[in-house]
């Protein structure tokens, strides 16, 4: 079934609109969550980005399924893992961060999240479009160097090499800005 079938079904407040939903993308939702919380967490948290999809559209139509669930998936899980405080926090999760935090300078200031973003999108927007992929797949779906290696039929060290230089450039162009 098509996205735009579903999200009928969803604005005609059908429930096979949830059960397909799951069928397309219920693995790829699961795979998401399952990078950063355990298993039994993962499935918590998809199956609550079920309802908050249900919840959400309409008034929401969004263009694309996927990513709109999956957006919601991942706020869910970094909720979950905030909640579960450091203790139990995702060593993946803190891993990423800690990329991210590099590529921000000193003179952006972090709390102003809308032009930070603005920033992002910006930089991401004139990347090649193998290496904007490559950016939101590790830092977005937080896969691991090892699965981008293989997705994109690159060495472990290739993809490290170019995530690095990608972080530079990310970092020189929020400096570029006086401060966000």
């Amino acid at each position: 079934m098509e996205d735009s079938e579903i999200l009928e079904l969803f604005l005609e407040r059908k429930e096979l609109a949830l059960s397909e939903l799951e069928r397309k993308y219920g693995t790829r939702l699961k795979i998401l969550a399952g990078r950063m919380v355990p298993e039994e967490d993962a499935e918590e948290c998809v199956n609550d980005t079920y309802l908050a999809v249900w919840n959400s559209v309409p008034p929401n139509r969004p263009e694309y399924l996927f990513a709109y669930a999956a957006k919601i998936c991942r706020n869910l899980v970094l909720n979950k893992i905030e909640r579960d405080k450091a203790a139990k926090r995702s060593a993946a999760v803190v891993e990423l961060s800690a990329e991210l935090m590099e590529c921000i300078p000193d003179n952006v200031q972090v709390g102003d999240e809308t032009g930070l973003r603005e920033l992002i999108v910006k930089f991401l927007k004139d990347l090649p479009e193998e290496k904007r992929k490559l950016f939101l797949r590790r830092y977005w779906y937080g896969e691991s160097v090892k699965e981008l290696a293989m997705a994109f039929g690159y060495r472990e060290s290739k993809v490290k090499s170019i995530l690095f230089r990608l972080r530079k450039q990310l970092w020189s162009e929020l400096k570029k800005e006086d401060a966000v």
